[in-house]
């Protein structure tokens, strides 16, 4: 295992040395960082991914830090900035499986929450059916199947019991599909997932859950 460092309040003073050589494209400051916290991160994908998957978003995760590194501010420990990477990591692979899944299509995705494996007029009618849905299913549709939220995390932002989210939840799921299932040729106002997210929130959210929402979701 990778051996640990102990994290403090802004983090440590090496980690913030060690990340700014790693800005500065030092190779051996990259292999450092890996070695440090590779064995840690790796074991917290594998409990969330199979092995094989598990592996690919590592690599994904580090070359995201090093593309990132010059944005470390050490504000943080380095260990709470690689599990941030992590969980964007995450969640933009489910956001894409959801994306699929839900338009029937079992195509492989590209990264990114905008490449979507879906037919045109698919992703169309996933828009519009998406957007036909009541606000409060489609708030924690949204939060938990697209963002990554547990119910527990969705239940205290919304000010909700974790039951109520799960009934939402399923709601939400069985309206979408049913509406998946009839639609034909369905038109929307938004032509993008992301865009449809966007007005969601804006609509739905008190401007301090976006804020909250959009730190946890950004990707480093």
């Amino acid at each position: 295992m990778a051996k640990r460092t102990t994290e403090r309040a802004g983090g440590s003073a090496s980690d913030r040395d060690l990340i700014a050589r790693v800005a500065e494209r030092d190779e051996s400051a990259s292999t450092e960082l890996f070695r440090r916290y590779a064995d840690e991160i790796y074991g917290y994908l594998l409990r969330r991914a199979r092995k094989t998957e598990a592996e690919d978003l590592l690599q994904e995760i580090f070359v995201r830090a090093l593309r990132g590194a010059s944005r470390f501010r050490g504000e943080s420990s380095a260990r709470t900035w690689l599990y941030s990477i992590a969980r964007n990591t995450l969640s933009e692979r489910e956001r894409e499986r959801w994306e699929a899944h839900l338009a029937g299509d079992v195509g492989d995705p590209q990264p990114g929450p905008e490449s979507l494996a879906i037919g045109g007029q698919q992703r169309r009618n996933l828009i519009a059916a998406l957007d036909r849905l009541p606000d409060e299913q489609a708030l924690v549709l949204e939060l938990h199947r697209v963002d990554g939220f547990s119910h527990k995390q969705i239940a205290a932002l919304l000010g909700i019991e974790i039951a109520t989210s799960r009934k939402r939840m399923q709601r939400a799921k069985e309206s979408l599909e049913r509406a998946l299932a009839t639609s034909h040729s369905q038109h929307g106002r938004h032509s993008r997932i992301e865009s449809w997210r966007s007005s969601l929130l804006r609509r739905a959210l008190p401007e301090e859950a976006q804020i909250h929402v959009q730190h946890e979701r950004r990707a480093v």
